[in-house]
């Protein structure tokens, strides 16, 4: 078998068919190559509203009207209702005690929800990956699109274009493209042939997982009933979201679909929670239930599904290679790095990548400044995962104070809500950097709310007082980016979803005050 495109693309994920549909759309002539084929067990399954936008922008940028539905719960709903996916109306946290039941409190203090739609029409979603990846590669191969699944490649040249040599169904296959899309993602396809170095030491999050696919997840309301929550409060139902059980040193995700599997896993600081290899991870998964009772019954009559077989478990999951680009090669983002799934930024930033990569080469494939440009894209990456993964480690510093967690997460939220009304009202282009990282003023706010966090952390036993000014502290930083009541005491974190209104943009960073 020999075949001749313009662009291999190695990996054929949500990431990869897309990329494949949309090249075709360019006049180019895709491959899509995987070791695997589908539908197979993988997790990743979050979208957020960036994500959203950025989905339809594609669709209808690139022709692509069988897509367009996917892009919220209701038009899925209506198109495709015998594709699973689960309703995301925002994001819910919890914070448990080891050994005590959880117990919902009058004012909200142990809990946290923030809404990202105002109805379930409108409303994000779940990808069940396995039906939603296969569905993917169904349109590439209708698009006649060459689809090489269960291909091993053997054999890489690297010249003036790229010859792939390996095996498919006992046939030798051989393939010449002119560039290579990485959108294996951890699989690490090129950091493997180009020796690349992980740069993890680099990253201030340290994280592993223990996860897996259940049917007979019970909801976690009834629980909230249990303990006589205030449900009637919340701004969108506890369970149509991205759950999360905050716990000591970690947290772990709950993720309904509409088919009667739930995606939960588990995720657990390295340092608080070491691995140990000689602890299976069916034996550490109970023995974490075991300490959380309230979580325990959500899991009572939990079954693990055929097709994710055992519990899975990683080692650290955080990765960053030293290059992303090269002159005729390019890495998705999660190919290029592996941060960890608090918020939910993975899926958006793949789509994120995607626009930016396909932009370039359709307009600079073949030409001398690509390789320019694709360097560009790999800066505007590399800024993104340092932002993320500040982020991303607050949140699990402050883990250990719930009340500054509370605060110190509204940092994420209020850029991430910011981001998505400048891309609503047309005022960012592919090329802008998910979260604002490309905005200084934007990066000051979250380094001083991180630093801020650290010295009180730093102090030992944090008292009310202390915990209020942080969230004052946070409130005045977020202030330019604010548009949804963030920090309000008033809300009592629970934040609903509120149509944006003008704020003023802070374009240039201020001096840096010296504390509370």
């Amino acid at each position: 078998m020999d075949i001749d495109g313009d662009v291999a693309i190695i990996g054929s994920g949500f990431g990869g068919a897309l990329t494949a549909l949309i090249l075709q759309k360019l006049d180019l002539r895709p491959v899509l190559i995987d070791r695997a084929s589908h539908p197979r067990f993988i997790i990743g399954e979050s979208s957020t509203p960036i994500a959203d936008l950025v989905w339809q922008d594609l669709c209808r940028r690139y022709d692509l009207p069988r897509l367009e539905p996917l892009c919220e719960y209701g038009s899925w709903q209506r198109s495709y209702s015998q594709l699973p996916c689960g309703l995301k109306r925002g994001f819910s946290y919890y914070r448990h005690q080891s050994g005590a039941e959880f117990a919902p409190r009058i004012d909200h203090a142990n809990e946290l929800m923030v809404a990202a739609s105002n109805q379930d029409v409108d409303a994000d979603t779940h990808w069940y990956r396995p039906d939603f990846d296969a569905f993917l590669v169904r349109e590439a191969i209708a698009a006649h699109i060459p689809v090489l699944d269960l291909t091993e490649i053997t054999e890489i040249v690297d010249g003036d274009e790229w010859r792939l040599s390996g095996h498919r169904a006992g046939e030798t296959v051989r393939i010449r493209s002119r560039f290579i899309v990485d959108a294996s993602g951890e699989g690490g396809f090129l950091a493997r042939h180009l020796r690349l170095r992980n740069e993890v030491a680099s990253m201030r999050t340290s994280s592993r997982s223990v996860f897996g696919h259940f049917r007979g997840v019970g909801l976690w309301e009834e629980e909230l009933r249990r303990g006589k929550g205030r449900i009637g409060d919340y701004p969108f139902r506890c369970d149509d979201a991205a759950l999360h059980h905050i716990v000591d040193g970690g947290w772990m995700y709950v993720l309904r679909f509409n088919n009667g599997v739930t995606s939960a896993g588990v995720l657990l600081d390295t340092e608080r929670h070491p691995l140990d290899l000689g602890v299976s991870p069916e034996d550490e998964w109970h023995s974490l239930l075991g300490r959380y009772p309230s979580i325990a019954r959500q899991f009572t009559d939990a079954e693990l599904t055929p097709l994710c077989g055992p519990m899975r478990r990683t080692g650290r999951l955080q990765r960053r290679w030293s290059r992303f680009v090269g002159p005729n090669w390019a890495m998705l983002p999660f190919s290029g790095y592996g941060l960890d799934a608090l918020h939910s930024t993975g899926n958006a930033h793949t789509l994120r990548g995607i626009e930016r990569l396909c932009d370039i080469l359709a307009g600079r494939f073949g030409r001398d400044e690509l390789y320019a440009d694709l360097q560009k894209y790999e800066r505007t990456l590399r800024g993104e995962v340092d932002l993320l993964d500040q982020v991303v480690h607050g949140c699990y510093l402050a883990f250990a104070d719930f009340r500054l967690f509370a605060s110190f997460s509204m940092c994420y939220f209020a850029g991430a809500i910011f981001s998505e009304d400048q891309r609503r009202k047309g005022k960012t282009g592919a090329h802008d950097a998910i979260l604002m990282a490309d905005q200084p003023a934007y990066r000051q706010v979250v380094d001083e709310c991180y630093h801020e966090l650290r010295r009180l952390l730093s102090l030992g036993r944090i008292s009310d007082g202390q915990a209020e000014e942080y969230r004052q502290f946070v409130e005045r930083r977020i202030a330019p980016y604010n548009l949804a009541g963030l920090c309000d005491p008033a809300r009592r974190n629970l934040y609903p979803y509120l149509e944006t209104a003008p704020a003023e943009v802070v374009s240039e960073p201020r001096p840096s005050g010296s504390g509370i």
